[in-house]
């Protein structure tokens, strides 16, 4: 554009320039002819006056093109004035303004504006280039975390079901210790459990995939003291590389250690100490488990060896007892040699008194022999009830309605000899038809247990009697949490009827709870 009103400036010059000397030139002319016509030597007068007119008519024309030349060119330098403090404002102002934008630090002094704009960009390029790598490490950095963290879930995800699929037990641990170790990429991964832990599970006191670790033996006698927190031990004396001290604990509980080992320049960072934290809790959890389970059936056994000796005191050693008078008394009429009617009651009375004896007997052993079979209490209840029916030829019948309520071990047992205990009862002394046995759970977490009969019923139904074990079964009621009564059934007969509260919650309530 510059170049383009220059040419126009030159051309416009050039062409004033031109016409003045035109003028010039016809002035020469035509005054020469003027100075011919005026000095008489040239002799045609019309000649001379339309040369004098054609001179006046040249030189005013001539004088209008100048004039035009002059005002075309004066437009011209306007115009050309006018573009370049356009193009002032729009280079360097708004060139200025470009740089005020910009921080301090992407500033750069140059020689003018543009130099200095050109200058701020190139190193605003520069910058942004730095920003994009950086972005793309940030990129590749999150997306190795993700994996991370992927690979670390999937890690907790096959251990929670390894362990609460199956029984925890030294195969299961290994396995578990070197999922760990795959998924941390360690050397080796071991595994100190305390005396408690492993007698509990019949392993050895370490456990490990490639090897002891070397920590362990540097630690010595520390090894058996419990870790408050997760430490990273250092590379030193044998060990050459990092190590990592996790407690493995349940609350105040200790369970054991584990010790992860790392490749020689590893570091240790905070992702993979949360992985062996969390694979500590849940071995802590299943390690537990196995001991309070065992903890469990050891109270049950000895409240069963309690409740057995409670049934012997009460049916076996009285029906003794009674026959122990009894032969005292044959033996004093037969060494008095009193009337032999005596002698016979007595000798009646003890059949009679060993009969009973046998009979209890017989049902305490059945009692003691019974087991709850794969299909649970329901089917255990069922198999009692058909075998009741088969051997006394009563029609006892069993409905039930336990919804989402489930017993521990303990709880199903002492339902079971309630019930048995109340059929028995019934076959023996109630003289009945029917028997309608049903278990049903209520909406206040209240789970209850009636054994019916149309027998003859109770002539007191607070009496006590050996016969019917309510203090036998008033005493499983109890370790329930609950209680039992024997009552008259409405339309005759007797009602035992069993109510407690499960100790395991339903999952709606829980839910309740939470929220």
């Amino acid at each position: 554009m510059v170049a383009t009103l220059a040419g126009c400036m030159v051309a416009a010059l050039l062409s004033v320039w031109g016409s003045v000397e035109i003028e010039q030139l016809f002035q020469q002319v035509f005054g020469r002819l003027a100075d011919l016509c005026n000095e008489g030597s040239y002799s045609g007068a019309v000649v001379c006056d339309a040369f004098r007119s054609v001179e006046k008519s040249l030189l005013e024309r001539v004088a209008v093109m100048l004039l035009l030349q002059v005002l075309c060119s004066a437009l011209i330098l306007a115009g050309a004035l006018l573009i370049m403090k356009r193009a002032h404002d729009v280079l360097v102002r708004r060139t200025e303004s470009a740089l005020s934008l910009m921080s301090d630090s992407a500033r750069v002094r140059g020689r003018d504006e543009i130099s200095r704009l050109i200058d701020s960009l190139a190193e605003l390029s520069a910058r942004q280039a730095g920003f994009e790598a950086e972005g793309r490490w940030r990129q590749q950095t999150s997306g190795e975390q993700l994996r991370r963290k992927s690979q670390a879930l999937q890690t907790l995800h096959q251990v929670a079901r390894m362990f609460t699929d199956g029984v925890v037990s030294e195969f299961s641990l290994r396995n578990g210790l070197s999922l760990l170790e795959t998924s941390l990429g360690a050397r080796t991964a071991g595994l100190a459990l305390n005396p408690a832990a492993h007698k509990a599970l019949g392993t050895v006191a370490l456990l490990h995939t490639r090897g002891e670790p070397a920590v362990l033996r540097q630690l010595g006698a520390e090894q058996n003291a419990r870790e408050v927190s997760a430490r990273v031990v250092p590379p030193s004396g044998d060990c050459a590389a990092h190590s990592l001290v996790v407690p493995v604990c349940r609350g105040d509980v200790s369970v054991g250690t584990l010790v992860i080992e790392f490749p020689e320049n590893a570091r240790v960072d905070d992702p993979q100490v949360n992985l062996a934290e969390s694979f500590a809790h849940l071995a802590a959890l299943a390690i537990s488990s196995v001991s309070r389970s065992q903890e469990e059936r050891r109270v049950a056994l000895m409240e069963e060896r309690s409740a057995i000796a409670g049934e012997l005191h009460d049916s076996l050693a009285q029906s003794l007892a009674y026959m122990k008078i009894q032969v005292a008394r044959l033996q004093r009429g037969l060494d008095r040699e009193k009337h032999p009617t005596d002698v016979a009651q007595a000798a009646r009375e003890l059949r009679e008194g060993l009969s009973a004896a046998y009979r209890e007997v017989r049902e305490l052993i059945a009692a003691f022999r019974v087991r709850m079979g794969p299909g649970g209490l329901l089917s255990t209840v069922q198999d009692a009830v058909d075998d009741f029916a088969q051997r006394s030829g009563l029609d006892i019948s069993f409905v039930h309605d336990l919804g989402r309520c489930h017993l521990e071990v303990n709880e199903e047992f002492h339902v079971m000899q309630v019930i048995r205990e109340a059929l028995s009862n019934t076959v023996r002394h109630a003289r009945a038809y029917h028997v309608w046995v049903s278990m049903h759970y209520g909406p206040e977490h209240l789970l209850t247990v009636v054994v019916d009969d149309d027998g003859r019923g109770l002539t007191n139904p607070y009496t006590e009697s050996n016969h019917y074990g309510l203090s036998i079964m008033r005493e499983r009621a109890h370790s329930l949490g609950g209680d039992v009564s024997v009552v008259h059934r409405p339309g005759g007969g007797t009602r035992v009827q069993l109510t407690f509260a499960p100790q395991k919650l339903p999952a709606e309530l829980l839910t309740e709870g939470t929220t």
